[in-house]
């Protein structure tokens, strides 16, 4: 679910060039060689979305108060800080390790287990990396666009980086596999709450899904690769009406 995450930047770029409709003009195709499986691929993944994922989604955010909410995302946002921390490592940029580093001692001890963003008020701000930016910053092409079952958005590039992102992840060296498990699927629940608002903007600009989430996910991993360093223009030119 983290993945569907990337929906912000499209969607904040369309609402903010006035478009009333997506035009449906994708990416070029070259990124999308194997669409012929992706698409039955992230309809089956739609559908169990749709199923499972919204509604516990609806119902965890209607009981949940917003503060509770606020922690329980706190919380997997600083599980992934080892994952940031050593990214930002490879990539050469040692004030940024440093930040990943503050962020979980702080927030991990005075922050209680991450509930609380403590390492934000004191100015450590979030400087999230994974391995397919790594690679990317290296020089590496994104590749084909891949739909993963279950897992959702990915290329060929980021599919490492999915597998290394799970294992630096302390619930994978939980030995209680059922507390495991649980704490997965609140992860998944929480992640999911946190996109229905921009569910509904996606659902006013197209009808067509799968390409509104590709483009999406490959505007934003190029915005993530080049750390934001991209002009509006950039930003919009394949996705804008």
């Amino acid at each position: 679910m983290r993945n569907l995450r990337v929906l912000s930047l499209a969607l904040a770029s369309l609402v903010l060039s006035g478009c009333a409709t997506y035009s449906g003009n994708s990416m070029s195709d070259s990124n999308d060689p194997w669409q012929t499986v992706n698409r039955p691929v992230f309809a089956v993944n739609d559908a169990f979305d749709q199923a499972l994922f919204k509604p516990l989604a609806k119902g965890y955010d209607a009981i949940t108060p917003q503060p509770v909410k606020t922690g329980v995302t706190n919380f997997f946002s600083n599980l992934n800080e080892i994952d940031n921390a050593l990214n930002n490592l490879f990539q050469g940029k040692p004030n940024q390790f440093g930040t990943s580093i503050g962020r979980l001692a702080i927030n991990s001890t005075i922050g209680l287990a991450g509930i609380i963003d403590v390492a934000s008020h004191m100015g450590l701000t979030h400087a999230p990396e994974d391995l397919g930016q790594t690679f990317g910053a290296l020089g590496a092409g994104a590749g084909p666009y891949v739909v993963l079952p279950l897992l959702g958005s990915s290329s060929v590039r980021d599919m490492p980086g999915r597998i290394l992102s799970m294992y630096l992840n302390p619930l994978a060296w939980l030995d209680d596999v059922s507390f495991r498990n649980i704490m997965v699927g609140v992860n998944a629940v929480d992640s999911r709450s946190n996109l229905l608002a921009k569910e509904d903007i996606a659902s006013e600009i197209s009808d067509d899904k799968y390409t509104l989430y590709k483009d999406a996910y490959l505007e934003q991993r190029e915005f993530d690769i080049a750390d934001g360093d991209l002009d509006d223009s950039s930003l919009t030119s394949d996705i804008a009406d």
